[in-house]
């Protein structure tokens, strides 16, 4: 038989208890978008855009190919988040990765993140900056309709 107690002398760190949560969600995949973005597009807003176009509430994205003028990642250090520029132009894209979601206010979450390269083939990674991304020629995009039937929280044993 095993109890559990709430004793003061317990010195484990329980600062913050959702930290322990996983969200785990049921779907199914609905449908696909493939589109083009043109010069001087940036991916992101063009992401959601053909989301809201689409009448899709969450997407994942399945592929991208083409090249930026620049890029403008995020990534995260102890000291928390910085930028870093990628000077083109043509810095090619390698992967593109992610979920674009919709609360109900509509407003979009969850940064497509991604993996470019310079023109002299150095390799970055991060989170792509919204509204800083801009098609250099063009961007073919691949998106899935994500449509959730079940959501739970589960905790880690």
């Amino acid at each position: 038989m095993t109890s559990l107690s709430n004793d003061t002398t317990d010195t484990t760190d329980n600062t913050d208890e959702r930290d322990n949560h996983i969200h785990v969600e049921q779907g199914r995949l609905g449908k696909l978008v493939m589109a083009r973005l043109k010069p001087n597009q940036d991916i992101t807003e063009s992401v959601e855009a053909l989301c809201r176009q689409h009448g899709m509430k969450t997407a994942i994205v399945r592929g991208a190919i083409g090249s930026l003028i620049d890029a403008h990642l995020q990534y995260a250090t102890p000291a928390g988040l910085r930028e870093m520029e990628v000077n083109g132009p043509g810095v090619e894209i390698l992967n593109v990765f992610g979920e674009i979601g919709f609360s109900d206010d509509k407003s979009p979450h969850h940064p497509l993140q991604g993996v470019v390269a310079d023109t002299d083939g150095k390799i970055f990674a991060g989170r792509f900056v919204r509204g800083a991304n801009l098609s250099f020629i063009t961007i073919e995009i691949t998106l899935q309709e994500w449509i959730a039937v079940e959501q739970a929280e589960a905790v880690p044993a």
